[in-house]
């Protein structure tokens, strides 16, 4: 399930946030096409846990909420009934309160409701968008073995770009893998094809290596981040589920993802990433792709 990330602009104690998403849910207004209902709340850490992220002292802990989603209808009440889950990490970050939880469309509306918030403003979107410009310079970067993003900061360490197990656009669906230790013909040929037929990609699935995580694999969608947690490999292992499932999105969210950012952000304004450089990519995958072609059927004459 992908995630979305939230600012509180109301609450600015941790305690107190966890205080209010636990309390007694309002009943739903039965007009509503959708109803939700018959919540109950497991506060997975009995004590507020803290970890050091990007140079600050985090401090986080995680509900996980079950309830009832009802619509409206005549049919009887349980043909009407699913039941769901869903769990929300509240953190301190030493400024303010935010939350990541699995939800996107419905999440800003969730956490108001569990919040009990009736005002204006008090939920913030605090999310990463990617745009196709930036799926694309992912791609190029692996594709071109320039995996390495150096961190620049005392506090991170560098971070390197495993490879792209897949990605996702308007038109087309592909399931390729563009490895930073090399490509195949079928990958090139993957990789062309789907560049030059897709209008836009919304998705690419990354697999990464970053200080003592040996693999990290994320999923980037335009607003949400989603990570596969069975072929992690690192430092937290060892840890319960859940305490995984909190530890890694906060790495994710606080150190990860603002380092490659910064890093397209970098390239954009340097020129080192433009149009340009766009088509040169394009026109040394159409030379990859021609070359090994030509070997082959030179292969194949002999």
């Amino acid at each position: 399930m992908s995630t979305t990330r939230w600012s509180d602009t109301e609450t600015s104690l941790l305690d107190s946030a966890i205080a209010l998403l636990m309390d007694p849910v309002s009943i739903e207004d039965k007009a509503a096409n959708i109803s939700w209902e018959n919540w109950n709340f497991t506060k997975v850490f009995t004590d507020n846990q803290s970890m050091q992220l990007n140079g600050r002292n985090i401090q986080y802990n995680m509900i996980k909420c079950t309830y009832d989603q009802i619509s409206t209808g005549e049919r009887p009440l349980e043909d009407r009934t699913v039941r769901k889950s869903v769990f929300i990490i509240a953190y301190h970050n030493g400024i303010s309160i935010n939350y990541i939880l699995d939800q996107n469309s419905s999440a800003q509306k969730m956490l108001r409701k569990l919040l009990s918030y009736t005002g204006k403003n008090e939920i913030e979107k605090n999310v990463f968008s990617f745009s196709n410009d930036f799926f694309v310079w992912l791609i190029s970067k692996v594709y071109n073995s320039d995996n390495v993003i150096e961190s620049n900061n005392d506090n991170l360490s560098d971070l390197q770009l495993e490879s792209i197990k897949g990605f996702r656009g308007d038109t087309e669906d592909s399931q390729t893998k563009v490895s930073a230790t090399g490509e195949s013909v079928m990958n090139i040929i993957s990789t062309l094809s789907f560049l030059l037929e897709s209008r836009r990609l919304n998705q690419i699935k990354l697999e990464l290596n970053y200080a003592d995580h040996e693999n990290i694999s994320l999923i980037l969608k335009k607003n949400c981040v989603a990570i596969d947690f069975k072929p992690y490999q690192g430092v937290y292992d060892q840890d319960p589920p859940d305490s995984i499932t909190a530890k890694l999105y906060l790495l994710v969210y606080l150190e990860i993802l603002p380092i490659i950012e910064q890093e397209y952000q970098s390239n954009v304004a340097d020129d080192v990433w433009s149009n340009i450089a766009y088509i040169n990519f394009m026109n040394n995958v159409a030379q990859n792709l021609t070359e090994k072609i030509t070997a082959k059927i030179s292969t194949l004459n002999k």
